[in-house]
């Protein structure tokens, strides 16, 4: 788990949106259970770095004389550009566990990949719940294990960080190995001797 401070403040319904993110500043939302929503705004380019660093991270948002400890759970942008349009923020308490999108690492050396195989990915990030002092930025998945081809890794089988757990199916595959696909189809020697066959009497009837 990382912290990132961020200041904000009450947002300035006068201005829509548009006006707020073109004087380099962004729309927000703090809201979280049994609380009221506070509309925000916050330096665009200071909240795009410490999102950028650490996606996961609690971020502590001071706003008039007051701070509050979130987590992101929403980021809209505009799709043609990738500008940031909207970010919204969960209210955390240290003793309530909180749902996350953890990205994965691949890591290790797979035998069976050593060996030909190929290596594929059902997911690459998933959904795990925890206290906010146990958020991890990555859960990494040891691919040493796949020994053999057909083989793969379910959420069950990923070693998580203490205090984690992951919110799905635990029979979810999340990564698996495969055999290479063969550029062409293997031939039978019967099918090969038929093939032959054919051939030669297509070249007796010219």
């Amino acid at each position: 788990m990382s912290k990132s401070a961020l200041t904000a403040k009450k947002r300035d319904n006068s201005k829509n949106p548009r006006q707020l993110r073109s004087s380099g500043k962004l729309p927000a939302t703090l809201y979280g259970k049994d609380t009221e929503s506070i509309s925000l705004e916050l330096d665009a380019k200071e909240f795009a770095i410490a999102y950028k660093k650490d996606k996961n991270a609690i971020f502590t948002l001071s706003i008039d004389k007051d701070s509050y400890d979130s987590i992101v759970k929403k980021v809209q942008r505009e799709t043609l550009k990738d500008s940031l349009l909207n970010v919204e923020f969960q209210r955390i308490r240290s003793d309530a566990t909180v749902k996350m999108i953890v990205p994965l690492e691949i890591v290790g050396v797979s035998p069976a990949v050593k060996a030909g195989g190929t290596l594929s990915s059902d997911l690459t990030e998933i959904e795990v719940e925890c206290l906010p002092a146990n958020i991890p930025s990555i859960i990494q998945v040891d691919i040493s294990v796949l020994e053999n081809l057909d083989e793969s890794i379910t959420l069950a089988d990923v070693k998580y960080p203490q205090g984690v757990q992951p919110t799905g199916t635990p029979e979810t595959p999340v990564l698996r190995v495969s055999a290479p696909t063969s550029a062409e189809p293997e031939v039978s020697e019967e099918e090969g001797a038929e093939a032959v066959a054919a051939t030669a009497e297509e070249a007796a009837k010219e």
